[in-house]
């Protein structure tokens, strides 16, 4: 019984044993000579028992007997504040001293890494001496410092800081503050517990997909890059995307901690021959303490019509993308591997959501075409709208833009 062990630790050196008994008989009978018995002061702790013996038409569940026999204190539930006062009146060796944690203020709850803290708690002194003591704040492995509290008054409450502490990578870290006072007679609110949790905000730029090495001249991609949360707690990314001076645009995509998401941008149309740097980056609406993957560059290389990169027999992994675009009823998808390959093609909807799986398995190296008949994994039309085919394979990634108007 977790509440008779705090009282057997905090009174056992005073001369008080907490006891534990199952009887049926009455207090005359069996009570009081167990108590003389045992010359300590006893405690009846919550049961279901005394069904022979009632005091006042109820169920005793506590008592406090001294050594002469004499019931102190009897009294139905658990009211310890009322039990320790009549322990503490009677015990042989009286309580003299006792501070402890009343309690711990920081660091609590949860934070993002990097949060510098300055860790903290109350404390207060139960008796009637002043007290000098050392106190302790440990946090985790890394943190174990001691201040003293000087001259704390009796009855007192005081506000005690630590030395700042800056919260690492993500985990739960437990937290503990304790109390020193090496003449402290009651031990069962020295220490306070808790456990904080560190987060981590990270979101990830891991892959341009459009536009590839080599784009034509007048005509229109739509820029989509592969984001992931790598932190520990949902954030909302704000993705840009740039072509050398002349091309910008952002979007805003929520991720879900470990989840990856695809960022759509708008039409980007080349209008000049040449070589030109791409840029992608991401950022968090909070703090992102990993800045290493935010970003990812490329060069693409605006060639003149008819001059787009094209797979050399099965030499290289490429999507074509749709023949028919926009398309009316269907749209003939072609794409081509390098070599025999696992292959996810899907579609998209322009807010991400998933519209319909059109591959999913292994295929043999070459030219590849699947039709898609506008319908959704449900098998219904879906009608007007702008859609984005995405293909996975042999570490390859690309989107195309499709439009269907019917």
């Amino acid at each position: 019984m977790p509440r008779l062990s705090s009282f057997h630790n905090d009174y056992a050196p005073h001369g008080f044993e907490a006891l534990a008994i199952n009887i049926n008989e009455s207090m005359d009978s069996i009570v009081k000579p167990w108590a003389r018995q045992n010359t300590n002061m006893y405690l009846r702790d919550p049961g279901t028992v005394w069904a022979a013996y009632r005091h006042s038409g109820g169920l005793p569940t506590n008592y406090v007997i001294d050594t002469a026999g004499i019931v102190r204190y009897w009294g139905e539930g658990f009211n310890e504040s009322a039990i320790r006062a009549v322990i503490e009146q009677y015990l042989p060796d009286k309580i003299e001293h006792d501070v402890g944690v009343a309690r711990l203020l920081a660091p609590t709850g949860s934070m993002d890494s990097g949060t510098v803290v300055t860790p903290a708690c109350s404390l207060r002194n139960y008796r009637s001496n002043v007290e000098t003591y050392p106190v302790r704040m440990r946090v985790g492995a890394g943190y174990d410092t001691t201040v003293t509290v000087t001259n704390h008054q009796p009855g007192q409450t005081v506000y005690v800081q630590f030395p700042q502490w800056t919260a690492p990578a993500r985990g739960s870290f437990a937290v503990t503050c304790s109390t020193e006072l090496t003449t402290d007679d009651i031990s069962s609110n020295d220490v306070a517990r808790t456990t904080l949790t560190v987060n981590v905000d990270d979101i990830a730029v891991t892959a341009i997909l459009v536009p590839l090495d080599t784009v034509e001249l007048d005509r229109g991609y739509a820029p989509a890059v592969e984001v992931k949360n790598l932190g520990t707690v949902a954030d909302m990314a704000r993705v840009r995307f740039y072509v050398s001076d002349f091309y910008f645009d952002s979007v805003r995509v929520a991720l879900q901690p470990g989840k990856t998401d695809t960022a759509f941008f708008d039409i980007w149309t080349p209008a000049t021959l040449g070589t030109f740097p791409v840029r992608c980056s991401s950022a968090t609406l909070k703090t992102d303490l990993v800045t290493d993957n935010n970003q990812l560059t490329k060069s693409v290389y605006v060639v003149p019509a008819g001059f787009e990169e094209q797979p050399m027999g099965n030499a290289r992994f490429t999507l074509f993308g749709s023949s028919q675009n926009p398309a009316r009823t269907q749209a003939t998808i072609r794409y081509s591997l390098a070599q025999a390959s696992p292959v996810d093609l899907r579609v998209f909807s322009t807010t991400g959501e998933l519209v319909r799986v059109l591959e999913s398995g292994s295929r043999e190296s070459g030219l590849h075409q699947v039709v898609w008949d506008g319908r959704d994994q449900l098998g219904r039309p879906v009608g007007r709208g702008t859609w984005f085919c995405r293909m996975t394979a042999g570490g390859y990634q690309a989107v195309s833009k499709l439009t269907t108007i019917e």
